[in-house]
């Protein structure tokens, strides 16, 4: 799969970012589809599950991760009131980037910190952030999303970039006629726009239903997870 820098999370038995998993192969098979070939231009980057378009990661304006690229791991700690792990995804997004950098971090009051750093974006490129989520969001027009499953919540709070705002994609219906229905899916997702200095960042908060009494989103202070 394309799916260098995604990620899943669990609060409150709940999970809240998910995964669609791999799509049958005997229905993409029957139809001549070449599913094991890795190249660029493969078939198999053409089936919604296996792309990018469907992982909880970065997709840059539309377009495939790079097949051969590699992510590293480049910062690990899992001590300290600061545990976290840090990405370099600059292979992956070969061509579309120079740098590309997540980290994840989980803070003291049980939050979840997102955060990607961007450099050599071409201007005016678009960003899509989001992650795939059978929660249903209440209102997408402010900076804090709240989405519901039963009676607990979970609440993504975009820290930056600071001009844009929270969509839904559908995830449920199929792309093409190859592709499987995802039930009650959606994708929780916003777009920035790269600036001339194609430098870019990208940071959100996720609470839980049953931390946001301790939430720590106004004090958080960004800084580039390289740093971390």
């Amino acid at each position: 799969h394309m799916d260098a820098g995604s990620f899943v999370l669990d609060a409150d038995g709940i999970r809240w970012a998910i995964d669609l998993g791999a799509e049958s192969y005997h229905g993409i098979e029957s139809r001549g589809m070449n599913l094991w070939s890795s190249a660029q231009d493969s078939d198999r980057w053409t089936i919604f599950r296996q792309s990018n378009a469907s992982h909880n990661t970065l997709l840059i304006d539309g377009a495939l991760q790079h097949a051969k690229g590699k992510a590293r791991i480049i910062g690990f700690a899992d001590t300290g009131d600061f545990p976290h792990s840090v990405a370099d995804l600059s292979e992956v997004y070969k061509g579309q980037v120079k740098t590309a950098i997540r980290g994840v971090a989980m803070l003291p009051s049980g939050e979840v910190l997102i955060q990607d750093h961007l450099t050599g974006l071409k201007p005016d490129a678009s960003v899509r952030w989001g992650f795939i989520t059978k929660g249903k969001p209440e209102s997408l027009e402010n900076t804090a999303v709240t989405l519901r499953s039963g009676e607990l919540s979970l609440t993504a709070t975009r820290l930056a970039p600071a001009n844009t705002k929270w969509g839904t994609l559908d995830t449920e219906t199929p792309r093409n006629e190859w592709d499987t229905r995802n039930a009650r899916t959606r994708m929780l997702q916003f777009t920035a726009i790269a600036p001339a200095s194609g430098e870019l960042t990208l940071a959100v908060v996720l609470t839980p239903g049953s931390r946001l009494a301790q939430s720590q989103v106004d004090a958080i202070k960004l800084r580039n997870p390289e740093t971390w």
